[in-house]
């Protein structure tokens, strides 16, 4: 009788010790399944923290562009006339032909809006968005260097079309517009872009202090940022800017002329 009772006792014992194992691993497993839980909500926090930065980073690129379209029209109309004034040494300042500056306009136009979206996304991919002095300063290194190279590039491709299409000043066969294309440009892409590094560093630096402006209002550090709406801001100011210099008074072009000038 004795054995029985202790054979039931040891038999208790194993089932209660079956179901204690049971409920450590059930525990376990809970465990487990709320450290992955809590590892996947974090990993998917992260990822979208990651994808709205790179949003913002995109963002603040394309609102820079329009103002290094209008910074590279600007110096290219001002070189223009700076080189008609250093063929005439009689020349008095006044405003050029627009039509003529209009046909020249591709390359600037291009070759200033190409060159700050590569320069602002470099500066953000290596500095960042949310500092105030870096990226801006790295953004302006690197347009001061892209946009004159750029715009020394398409040129003389600007000039070529110009002559195929009968709309150049000098009249030239298809033949002789080729020729110089091809053997003039590389010349030209060195004079244009040593000369004009000066000149794109301080055009570069004229659209980081209006970009700082904006984007403390309206730009990809604020909570309620929108690629469409600070785009448009600084399309706004791009192209007051190009009309008060190409239309407004001749005082306001003639100071940044004389600076041109001396450069």
């Amino acid at each position: 009788m004795q054995l029985v009772h202790e054979v039931r006792r040891l038999r208790s014992q194993g089932k209660a010790a079956n179901i204690d194992l049971m409920e450590g691993l059930r525990s376990k497993n809970r465990m487990a399944s709320s450290l992955r839980q809590s590892y996947e909500e974090r990993d998917q926090i992260e990822q979208e923290r990651f994808q709205e930065d790179e949003r913002r980073k995109r963002g603040m690129a394309i609102a820079l562009v329009p103002l290094g379209i209008s910074m590279a029209m600007i110096m290219h109309y001002t070189n223009i006339v700076v080189v008609i004034d250093d063929s005439d040494w009689q020349y008095v300042l006044h405003r050029p032909n627009f039509t003529n500056i209009l046909r020249l306009s591709i390359a600037p136009f291009i070759g200033g809006g190409v060159a700050m979206l590569a320069a602002a996304m470099v500066a953000t991919s290596v500095a960042g968005r949310e500092g105030w002095f870096l990226p801006h300063a790295l953004m302006v290194a690197c347009y001061s260097l892209f946009m004159p190279l750029l715009v020394g590039v398409l040129l003389p491709a600007n000039l070529f079309l110009l002559n195929i299409a009968g709309l150049s000043a000098v009249d030239v066969s298809i033949r002789e517009a080729l020729s110089a294309w091809i053997w003039g440009t590389p010349f030209f892409v060195l004079e244009y872009t040593l000369t004009g590094i000066k000149q794109a560093f301080w055009a570069g630096m004229t659209a980081a202090l209006v970009c700082t402006f904006i984007f403390r209002y309206i730009g990809p550090n604020c909570d309620s940022f929108s690629i469409g709406k600070t785009t448009a801001v600084t399309t706004l100011v791009a192209v007051l800017a190009a009309v008060v210099m190409m239309f407004g008074p001749l005082p306001i072009f003639e100071l940044l002329f004389n600076q041109f000038r001396i450069t």
